[in-house]
């Protein structure tokens, strides 16, 4: 089987081949005119293209070629192929300069060469260069506009801070500064509508806080399927992505997307909105709402877009938790006046009412016993005493002092309130007073009073006593209030902490930084003691 040379062997070939051609090609030129014309140089020639194009081998096979040629077949006058000794320095010479030539031509052709890779190394490099400027230059382009962005952006912050501050310096009403700061969403986004959705801590429900069209607050859309339905949020897909993720949550195309429940597809599309933009509100790294921003025309949402929605939003967060902040300080200020007035009522009216009780119950007996004198006396103690809890009762609605201190100081105003309740009664009351009396705080004062009363009020209500002893010792570095009666006492762990009196002198004594301390047992009575540090004077 026949296999063609590989195609290597073949440009040798010919490159040897063509040296032999150029010599036979001298040797047919030179041969006619070999009497007249010197005949080396056309074989100089033959050597010198066989080097340039074949190189150093097909030069040598060429030179020899040459040298025999010259020899043999030009030499005069011809005697065939005899060798003669006479033509070795011709022979010789043509050998140097051959040889001489085919240097040169390979010193040439390294020569290019060196300058070909040089040159093409160098384009290499200045390809390279051109790349790294061209990237350069595209960096350096997507950095000016990043930095042209950022300073939009950082434009709109500061609008948006100052805008904040003139709606603030105008209104302070939270629920105008929340409306502002959403119409400056919209119009910082060039959006149709933006609405502001709150969750509900206690049924996780959502309500539409404040819906906002073009520059005007509009009203609460009842056929939103969120509206109608605040618990259906939970289904939508939508919403639960921006609640897991916590991150903002894009709608390119309302028509198209499957995240959208079908009646919310329908309502946004019959409202005219092709995409929205969904911003997360966080407390406390909470969701505690979005903001939804719609709009009318299509499109793709920039990044620089959403990164300042979400830096507006922040805004409207604030306002928000301020604004719920502002309405629970509110009801807790609502909620710890009706305490106090409760409180207040208790001690006034309720045992003001109680000293009545025992006095008509006195006047009842002595009418019993067909005694006038005495049963007109406990009447006119009656009538004092509801004049007095009427005066009480006036002053503690407007937060004043209570009467009994104003008439005299606190060790008698605590001695004439529980004769004068239990005054021609059967029970016993005994009033001790140790240590020298100290000036104290007026909310000590009234504190300790109405702690002291309640006390004689239970035992009177409950424990049907027959002795009610009262102590109070100012020692050296608090005033101690013992109270104790004989009644039929009961059993501390289960009564119900909810109720007023017992929970008002706990109160009581937490206004003033005193600790209570209550003992009772069923039959062997009740002692009940108050200890409050003495206050350091004020400077």
């Amino acid at each position: 089987m026949n296999s063609s040379p590989p195609s290597g062997g073949v440009a040798v070939i010919s490159r040897y081949g063509a040296g032999i051609l150029l010599a036979g090609a001298a040797v047919a030129i030179s041969y006619p005119f070999r009497a007249h014309l010197y005949t080396t140089p056309l074989f100089f020639a033959a050597v010198f293209i066989s080097c340039w194009y074949g190189g150093i081998g097909p030069a040598i096979l060429t030179t020899i070629a040459s040298t025999a040629a010259i020899h043999f077949l030009l030499r005069l006058p011809g005697r065939g192929f005899t060798p003669d000794v006479h033509d070795l320095p011709r022979l010789a010479e043509f050998v140097f300069m051959a040889t001489v030539a085919i240097y040169l031509v390979q010193a040439r052709k390294r020569s290019e060469q060196s300058v070909r890779q040089a040159r093409d190394q160098l384009e290499i490099k200045v390809n390279e260069r051109t790349a790294d400027l061209q990237r350069e230059v595209a960096e350096r382009r997507r950095a000016e506009q990043a930095a042209q962005t950022a300073a939009q952006m950082a434009q709109s912050h500061v609008d948006m801070l100052l805008h904040s501050v003139d709606v603030l310096a105008i209104e302070a009403a939270p629920a105008t500064f929340i409306g502002e700061m959403l119409r400056t969403i919209g119009h910082h986004l060039h959006a149709q509508q933006v609405r502001l959705w709150l969750r509900s801590q206690e049924d996780d429900s959502l309500h539409l806080r404040i819906a906002i069209e073009g520059e005007q607050q509009i009203g609460l859309e009842p056929n939103h399927p969120f509206v109608r339905d605040p618990q259906s949020w939970h289904n939508s897909p939508l919403i639960q992505e921006m609640l897991f993720t916590k991150a903002p949550v894009v709608c390119e195309d309302v028509a198209g997307d499957a995240r959208l429940a079908p009646d919310h597809r329908d309502y946004l599309t019959n409202q005219g909105c092709k995409r929205f933009l969904v911003i997360p509100m966080f407390v406390l790294g909470e969701v505690r709402g979005f903001i939804a921003i719609q709009h009318a025309e299509r499109g793709m949402y920039r990044a620089e877009e959403i990164e300042l929605a979400q830096a507006l939003a922040h805004h409207v967060m604030f306002a928000t938790h301020g604004q719920d902040l502002s309405e629970q300080r509110r009801q807790g200020a609502i909620l710890k006046e009706r305490t106090r007035m409760a409180r207040d009522i208790h001690d006034t009216l309720a045992q003001g009412f109680t000293g009545v009780i025992v006095q008509m119950e006195a006047a009842e007996e002595a009418l019993l016993e067909e005694d006038p004198e005495h049963a007109v006396r406990h009447v006119r103690r009656a009538r004092d005493i509801a004049r007095e809890s009427l005066g009480e009762a006036r002053r503690s609605v407007h937060a004043l002092r209570p009467q009994a201190l104003d008439k005299a100081g606190f060790a008698d105003a605590l001695r004439n309130v529980i004769q004068n309740t239990t005054a021609g009664t059967s029970l016993h009351t005994d009033f001790h007073l140790d240590g020298e009396p100290r000036h104290l705080p007026a909310n000590v004062e009234e504190c300790l009073l109405r702690i002291g009363q309640e006390a004689l009020s239970n035992a009177l209500k409950h424990a049907h006593p027959t002795e009610f002893q009262a102590r109070l010792a100012f020692d050296s570095n608090a005033v101690r209030l013992e109270l104790y009666d004989n009644g039929k006492g009961f059993v501390v762990d289960r009564v119900n902490d909810g109720g007023i009196g017992l929970l008002g002198m706990k109160e009581r004594a937490e206004q003033i930084g005193a600790t209570l301390k209550i003992s009772s047992e069923p039959g062997v009575g009740t002692k009940i003691t108050a200890i409050s540090p003495y206050q350091p004077a004020a400077g």
